[in-house]
């Protein structure tokens, strides 16, 4: 086996063209580095540089050694730097892609979380719409994805590790007129605007359902009033000002529910829920620091998955569409 010594002192020649300039480079006499290049062609049986009035040159052999010693030198760095990270030596830095609704929900908690137990590690969030994320990933933008797929077609080239399916619901403001009801109809929606993002397909079809539950699928569909917006903040701001309602799951707006700034509406819909994912390109290895953050995301699903339940089952029965 080479020792890989021999192999940087040839690279550090080669890049240097020169012997006394190499050594110097490596902090090692002249004299030390002639002997590693005549024990590296040794081994190989072949000469490696050439010496002229130019300089030092590699031989075709070298050239290919050279290749080589290139590959093996960035693979043992390559090795040496993951096993530091996840010994937790070194800083790093983790690129997220997330959706609206699902940025909403989960990713506040977990970001403070793993801040927590990682202060040293750099993370990025972008926030764009769920159809355009993934091209984002494919271009090595990010280490991987949480998105709602259930509107898209996916490549072979993704794996999807499925996070917690949770119950999405209606929200308004306290003294929202829908609330003076004595039996609160789903169509009766269909005359306030709706505050959304732009919806995936099989969403769009349900609420055509839900809200003109007379007109026939084959005729020309029910218009309901619609803002799109990709920005929670402002749709939860607006809604708590205006007749405007939204859809939300639980950790989109526990911390508005409990202080009464919103209010879920008493209407439990099947099938209007999460199909939240974390999409990852396949055969890359996850760095320890992404592995990481996607543990903490499944444990604030989990959490978010229990303290759900009572708000839910205050919805009443559910409504088939």
């Amino acid at each position: 086996m080479i020792n890989s010594r021999l192999l940087r002192n040839a690279l550090c020649l080669a890049e240097h063209g020169n012997y006394a300039r190499a050594a110097k480079a490596q902090n090692i006499s002249q004299p030390t580095l002639t002997r590693s290049i005549q024990a590296l062609e040794k081994a190989l049986g072949e000469t490696l540089f050439n010496r002229s009035h130019k300089g030092v040159t590699p031989t075709h052999a070298g050239e290919i050694m050279l290749k080589h010693a290139d590959l093996i030198s960035a693979s043992s760095e390559s090795m040496q730097e993951e096993i530091k990270r996840y010994q937790g030596i070194l800083e790093g830095s983790i690129s997220i892609g997330a959706g609206s609704y699902v940025s909403s929900a989960l990713m506040p908690q977990a970001i403070v979380d793993f801040s927590q137990k990682h202060p040293e590690i750099e993370l990025s969030i972008s926030i764009d719409t769920w159809h355009d994320l993934p091209a984002r990933l494919m271009e090595k933008e990010f280490d991987f994805l949480v998105i709602d797929s259930s509107g898209l077609e996916l490549s072979p080239n993704f794996e999807l590790i499925p996070l917690n399916q949770h119950q999405a619901f209606f929200i308004c403001r306290p003294d929202h007129p829908l609330f003076n009801k004595t039996k609160l109809l789903a169509s009766e929606l269909a005359k306030f605007p709706l505050m959304m993002p732009v919806l995936p397909q099989r969403l769009q079809s349900l609420f055509q359902k839900l809200l003109f539950p007379e007109i026939q699928p084959a005729a020309a569909p029910g218009v309901f009033k619609h803002i799109i917006c990709n920005d929670q903040a402002l749709i939860k701001s607006t809604v708590q000002q205006s007749n405007n309602i939204a859809i939300a799951t639980y950790g989109m707006v526990a911390t508005e529910l409990k202080a009464g700034l919103l209010k879920a509406l008493p209407l439990k819909i099947a099938r209007l829920c999460s199909n939240f994912n974390i999409i990852r390109r396949k055969g890359i290895a996850s760095s320890p620091t992404a592995r990481s953050f996607i543990q903490v995301l499944h444990e604030m699903d989990t959490q978010q998955s229990l303290a759900e339940i009572p708000l839910i089952a205050s919805l009443g029965t559910e409504i088939l569409v």
